[in-house]
């Protein structure tokens, strides 16, 4: 179960910011991941957007019979700015244990190009070492989320696509609107968007993976939907298979 709940942890995350939030207002979500119905992984989402950039923090730990397959605490942080393309991260750093191995990423980026200030473990020891070619273009996780969040607010879809690096993987990501749906949620039928998601590892593959299996796409299923009326759609319900058995979910606990 470890390498294929860190792995869907990226299809998690990719839907953890909330659209469009007003200048200065931060907000704090906590989302619960299960699978077949057990809870394995908690994720606290902190988001705060300004006229000129935007900030987000997440903490994902294992809880309950996750801790047995896969202990983790990881914390994840950006700091960007809006451009008119997109967005442009300035530092991205992920810090934590991975199953009692200290983890730490340092990223800054210099005109596009995400620069590594610090890497442990060292590149090239867990995994392939991802050319600077695939690098070039790419923006961290987190920024794709602030990205992906403006799309939502101006179209009123989710159809978008990049490149994302990590520090050791290189991914393609997109995503595209279904449509809306009516959906139950906190015991009340909401209206949401459904979204499709869908991660490919490019590369940096990891040192003893299958290649062909470590390159297949992982889709996923979000929704969003506006549970809080000061604030705009916002994910409260992400599905995708497990690749041991059944499906795996993570849903809106509460805002705080």
């Amino acid at each position: 179960m470890m390498r294929p709940l860190r792995k869907s942890l990226f299809l998690i995350m990719l839907l953890l910011a909330p659209a469009g939030l007003t200048p200065a207002l931060a907000v704090e979500a906590v989302y619960q991941v299960t699978q077949t119905g057990i809870a394995v992984v908690e994720i606290t989402a902190r988001f705060e957007t300004r006229p000129d950039g935007y900030w987000m923090r997440s903490v994902s730990r294992a809880v309950g019979i996750g801790r047995l397959f896969a202990q983790h605490e990881i914390r994840s942080e950006v700091e960007g700015i809006w451009r008119a393309e997109g967005v442009a991260p300035q530092r991205y750093q992920v810090e934590g244990n991975w199953r009692g191995d200290a983890r730490r990423t340092v990223l800054l980026y210099r005109e596009g190009v995400p620069q590594t200030l610090e890497l442990e473990p060292p590149e090239g020891i867990t995994n392939e070492p991802v050319p600077l070619p695939a690098r070039r273009g790419s923006i961290d996780a987190l920024s794709a989320f602030a990205w992906m969040s403006r799309i939502v607010t101006q179209t009123g879809g989710c159809d978008l696509a990049g490149p994302i690096f990590d520090g050791r993987r290189r991914l393609d990501w997109s995503s595209r609107t279904i449509g809306t749906v009516r959906l139950r949620h906190a015991g009340q039928e909401v209206e949401a968007l459904q979204c499709g998601l869908e991660s490919r590892l490019v590369a940096g593959m990891r040192h003893g993976d299958d290649r062909a299996r470590a390159m297949q796409p992982r889709p996923a299923t979000a929704w969003l939907a506006k549970v809080d009326q000061s604030l705009p759609p916002i994910p409260i319900r992400v599905e995708f298979p497990s690749t041991i058995f059944g499906t795996m979910r993570l849903e809106l606990l509460r805002l705080n």
